[in-house]
């Protein structure tokens, strides 16, 4: 890639949510939205034709037409059509994930460092060989381009794929992506997030930006949102809710005006103490109350121990109450998992981030939870969590109801 051009994605509203495309970064786009993947694609072969070495990984469907200069076209489409292709040295019919190895270190070596790959698309790899065909191709490869400062964008079909597979794309990969369907919006509009983003600074991670697809192009719509902005809009729309100033909540929180401020605009997230008690402050609904002259109750820490739920999950009961619920703040150390819930329940659960990250698996597929993200069930049982980052992750986790 010429020293003097900055790498790009292609796409600017994409470029800007991770803080710019950085050489050597691996891009993993997951989405369910196929025309979303095509636009990506079609802009970032775009943005590097004539300005880089392009190497292009076709594999759902046969390439036609000529080649331009300047880029590498890896026909693999055989596999996946049963046809053989047109173009001279494309794989055959019965080739082997060796073979597509093979192939791609070929292609590297010409083209030299610098250059620019898109693999169009890896769930097409899977179906032509397999999921761990898919997985290898991009282990091998990953770490590859990366050493060598290219740049590579990976576009995954979401609903193709395990949730063990895209885990252990993410540990490899430099960027990760999703793209989702906006809730309660026109056909077009689609919001990206931003899973994991190495080399950034570390409010970029968990970043989310509205975008409308239009004139084919990601047109945003209003601010990009940080998990942290996030939890302090909701806290400070609470707080407005319910009539109080922010200096009357910091005061009963027990932290300055200064620093709700900053958590109310995101500057800065709340430790999982300050967060129960803006909690119990603003009247949040999160667990029991206890009837009674005063219409309220206080758990004190000093009553309170550390219990080990799992192997690697601690957990502290914050609030009790034997009809209403239960209260916890969890501790999940790095690494940790487990293949049940932490709690043997049949009631609704609410689990929060305050610090970290949290994968859990329900409803047949596993959702990843990052700092101030939120999630809330009462039908689809707890099947298992983990987690895969480096640092404790910090969960408030409510039972709402009484066990049985």
């Amino acid at each position: 890639m010429d020293a003097s051009t900055a790498p790009t994605s292609g796409t600017p509203t994409l470029d800007a949510l991770v803080d710019q495309v950085h050489i050597g970064d691996n891009l993993v786009v997951l989405s369910e939205a196929g025309e979303v993947l095509d636009l990506l694609v079609a802009r970032y072969r775009a943005a590097a034709e004539g300005r880089a070495p392009l190497v292009l990984v076709t594999v759902r469907s046969p390439w036609r037409g000529p080649v331009p200069a300047g880029v590498e076209v890896l026909d693999w489409s055989a596999v996946s059509t049963g046809e053989p292709a047109e173009l001279p040295h494309a794989l055959p019919v019965d080739a082997s994930l060796e073979d597509a190895l093979a192939d791609v270190r070929a292609a590297d070596e010409r083209v030299g460092t610098g250059a620019v790959f898109a693999f169009d698309r890896l769930s097409a790899v899977q179906s032509a060989w397999s999921d761990e065909a898919a997985l290898e191709l991009f282990l091998a490869t990953c770490p590859r381009l990366y050493r060598r400062r290219s740049l590579a964008l990976w576009p995954l079909e979401l609903q193709a794929h395990r949730p063990s597979f895209l885990r252990r794309l993410t540990e490899v990969t430099q960027v990760v992506v999703e793209v989702t369907r906006a809730e309660d919006a026109d056909d077009g509009e689609y919001v990206l997030a931003v899973r994991k983003a190495d080399g950034r600074a570390g409010e970029v991670q968990g970043r989310r930006r509205a975008v409308r697809l239009r004139d084919g192009d990601l047109e945003p719509v209003g601010p990009v949102l940080t998990t942290r902005q996030r939890l302090g809009t909701l806290i400070r729309d609470q707080r407005l809710a319910s009539g109080l100033a922010q200096a009357e909540v910091a005061r009963r929180v027990g932290i300055s005006p200064s620093a709700l401020s900053q958590v109310e605009r995101g500057v800065r997230g709340p430790g999982g103490d300050t967060l129960v008690r803006l909690w119990e402050v603003l009247g949040v609904p999160f667990g029991p109350r206890e009837a009674g002259s005063s219409g309220y109750r206080v758990s004190r820490r000093s009553g309170r121990e550390q219990r080990q739920l799992q192997e690697g999950l601690e957990g502290e009961q914050l609030l009790h109450d034997p009809a209403i619920g239960e209260l916890w703040s969890l501790r999940v150390a790095p690494g940790a998992r487990g293949d049940h819930g932490p709690f043997d329940v049949k009631v609704a659960e609410s689990i929060t981030v305050v610090r970290g990250v949290l994968d859990l698996q329900l409803a047949g597929r596993t959702e990843t939870l990052h700092e101030g993200d939120a999630l809330f069930t009462d039908e689809a049982p707890i099947r298992g969590w983990a987690n895969p980052g480096a640092v404790p992750a910090e969960i408030a986790w409510v039972l709402h109801g009484h066990r049985t």
